[in-house]
Formats: C-alpha cells, structure tokens, sequence
C-alpha cells in the first residue's frame, strides 16, 4: 500500500506552485498599480499569525493571508486571498474562513475599519473563476458583499478596476 501511494502523483505541490504563482501575478499588478500613491501592499502579513494564541514551542498561533494592502495616511488595512485552482476542489470553501465572527473581529481590529466593513478581498482564479458550478456557489455565499469577490481571468485591467471601485474606498 505504502508503495502505490509513493508512486501517485503529488496534486497537493503543484496546486502550491500554481498557487504562488498567482499571488505573485497578483502582487506584481497591485505593487505596479500602487507605486504612485501611499498605498502599500505586503505578501503574507504577519498582523494575524497569532489571533489563536500560541502553538507548539510558543510560536504563533494565527492565520496568515496571501496579501494586505494599507493606507499609511488613515491606518486602514484590507486581507487579500487569492484562491486557485483547477475546476475540483474545495480551496474556494476554505476561503469561507474569513468570514467567522472571530477572525472578522480580529481582522477589523488589524486594520483599524469600523464594524460594517468587511476588510477582506477575496480573488479567485484560474478554473474556480470560469466553472458555472464554482461561480454560482460563489456568488451564492457572498451575497451582499459581491464588491469583496473578484472572478479574475489574470488580466491587470480588472484586478486593477475592481481595486478602485470597491477595495480602495475601504482603505480611506
């Protein structure tokens, strides 16, 4: 048995490549997008690595985000997750973290927005983005809210447009 699992195919490293390399497609894009003002974009912020508290040899205990964005001029923050992956999988569920009252709080509280602002930016990508079925579960979930979801097919006038509509006014 032992043997025949060594022998299959490693989905779970390829899908973390194909991951980064969206993040970094991403922050690419915003980083070009916000050289100009005094915005600043940070890969994998630490401001909620220890919401839990601490884990296995006082290390911290937290969720770490794929991307932030603040305004140094108001403080405010917005979370960034970027979710691909090919037409199967559940990363599009794990997503859903990020709306538990918990992390919300802590979120709001790392980056300084009031009660009614949701400070996260969900972006999905690749086949999440382009299956009917992902879609319409998507869209379904974060009704309400559909200002914080981008279905991005990779292009940098969409991320960046979507940006300016509805992630900038968080920011201040």
């Amino acid at each position: 048995m032992r043997e025949r699992l060594s022998e299959r195919e490693n989905w779970q490293e390829e899908a973390g490549e194909r991951g980064l390399t969206a993040e970094q497609a991403f922050a690419a894009i915003m980083e070009e997008h916000l050289r100009d003002t005094s915005f600043a974009g940070v890969p994998k912020p630490a401001d909620l690595a220890g919401i839990y508290g601490t884990g296995t040899g006082g290390r911290p205990h937290g969720i770490r985000p794929d991307y932030s964005i603040s305004n140094p001029e108001t403080g405010r923050r917005v979370f960034v997750e970027i979710n691909r992956q090919r037409a199967a999988g559940n990363a599009h569920e794990r997503a859903c973290k990020y709306m538990m009252p918990g992390i919300l709080n802590a979120m709001r509280q790392a980056g300084n927005q009031p009660a009614d602002v949701i400070p996260m930016w969900w972006v999905f990508t690749n086949g999440v983005a382009a299956d009917p079925r992902y879609v319409q579960e998507i869209m379904f979930w974060f009704q309400g809210i559909e200002g914080n979801v981008l279905l991005w097919s990779d292009g940098r006038g969409e991320l960046t447009e979507h940006f300016e509509q509805f992630i900038r006014p968080m920011l201040g």
